[in-house]
């Protein structure tokens, strides 16, 4: 059988960029959440009252980050998997 997997102008450079650009945004987003999760110690316990909360709302809303843009970007990749297999099942239908 023929191979057939036409790049829709260029969608899949576009999701190599993505892919590249997800890795630098969650390299950058886990050294700020590194930095974040050392506030008490480098205040010697005095933030521990006040940071407590901001803290608790930042890793809350730092994991919902990470798990919509790995999904998100899953679902980029999908749509180039999808028009790959819908041009295989039209050149099998011509080819037939």
């Amino acid at each position: 059988m023929t191979a057939f997997d036409i790049d829709h102008d260029g969608y899949l450079g576009v999701n190599e960029q993505l892919l590249g650009h997800v890795r630098t945004f969650g390299d950058i987003i886990e050294n700020l959440n590194t930095a974040l999760k050392n506030i008490p110690e480098a205040a010697r316990g005095q933030a521990t009252p006040i940071w407590l909360e901001a803290q608790t709302n930042w890793n809350r809303i730092y994991g919902e980050m990470q798990q919509k843009l790995n999904a998100n970007t899953l679902s980029s990749i999908n749509v180039h998997e999808i028009f790959r297999d819908g041009d295989r099942t039209g050149a099998q239908i011509m080819l037939s």
